[in-house]
């Protein structure tokens, strides 16, 4: 997909943004990738006169151009037979973020091993283990307080619990709310979901305090088919996003997704494009 950017009143702005998803066979995404700013150069270059009918109705002179230079970051997904991600590997410049996932028997994840790893593979676009420094492990134990509401604890490599949490389901399973809080400080956070009667998400809000009291919403349009036609986003009850989704006729790939920012003034335009292996 093709990002770019449409300040209010100017020309749309290609910053070289762009966003890449593969799957597998089971329909799981097995790696994507996405472009963040590093940085912006300028720089001058002559702009050749303009001769009409042997008149020169514009001279030679200079434009000063804008070239935007991004990293690219890549991210590969690896999975168990019940589809349960058990790695996250995050490619940054000459080293990779890993995280490794265990699940209880639920399949709620129980442990969390954040790594640093390189790669000793030639052929970099395959993985072969170098070294490799543990940074961190988390684990998490559950108890079910009710069929609907589970207590979830976060402890830290030495087995201290320092955040803890209550969470919420309805009975179709679909998560109702999480309440977090941490166990030696003031900071809490709080999010809460809704569903239509077919158990899609209509409605999401989040709450914390953890760099000041921040309140996050979002809304949810859906089509008869099923497919997300668009989203509302607002912080502390000031509307920031409007998001809305373009589809083919069949509504089965959407082909863009246009994005009003409101405190921005301006556009944000996704192009999709799509590529099908036999």
């Amino acid at each position: 997909m093709v990002i770019v950017d449409k300040p209010d009143g100017e020309v749309i702005i290609d910053k070289g943004n762009t966003q890449g998803y593969e799957f597998d066979t089971s329909g799981n995404v097995s790696r994507y990738y996405y472009t963040i700013f590093n940085l912006a150069r300028t720089e001058e270059i002559e702009v050749p006169q303009v001769v009409r009918h042997g008149r020169v109705v514009r001279p030679a002179g200079t434009r000063t151009i804008t070239k935007y230079i991004n990293d690219t970051i890549f991210v590969n997904l690896y999975y168990d037979n019940q589809n349960h991600v058990i790695c996250k590997r995050i490619k940054s410049e000459d080293y990779y973020d890993a995280y490794y996932y265990e699940y209880n028997p639920e399949g709620r994840i129980r442990k969390e091993t954040h790594c640093k790893e390189t790669n000793i593979n030639e052929n970099k676009k395959e993985f072969k283990l170098g070294v490799q420094s543990i940074l961190s492990v988390e684990t998490f134990e559950y108890t079910a307080l009710s069929p609907t509401q589970v207590k979830k604890s976060c402890l830290n490599d030495e087995g201290r619990e320092y955040k803890k949490a209550i969470i919420n389901y309805d009975k179709s399973g679909n998560k109702l709310s999480e309440n977090y809080e941490f166990i030696v400080s003031w900071m809490r956070t709080t999010s809460t979901y809704k569903y239509d009667s077919v158990n899609r998400m209509v409605e999401k809000t989040f709450s914390g305090n953890e760099s000041g009291d921040v309140k996050t919403e979002s809304y949810f349009e859906y089509n008869a088919n099923g497919a997300l036609l668009g989203e509302k986003k607002l912080k502390n009850d000031v509307l920031t996003d409007e998001i809305n989704f373009l589809y083919d006729e069949a509504f089965n790939m959407p082909k863009s997704e246009v994005n009003r920012d409101h405190q921005n003034f301006s556009i944000g335009i996704v192009k999709f494009d799509y590529t099908f292996y036999p």
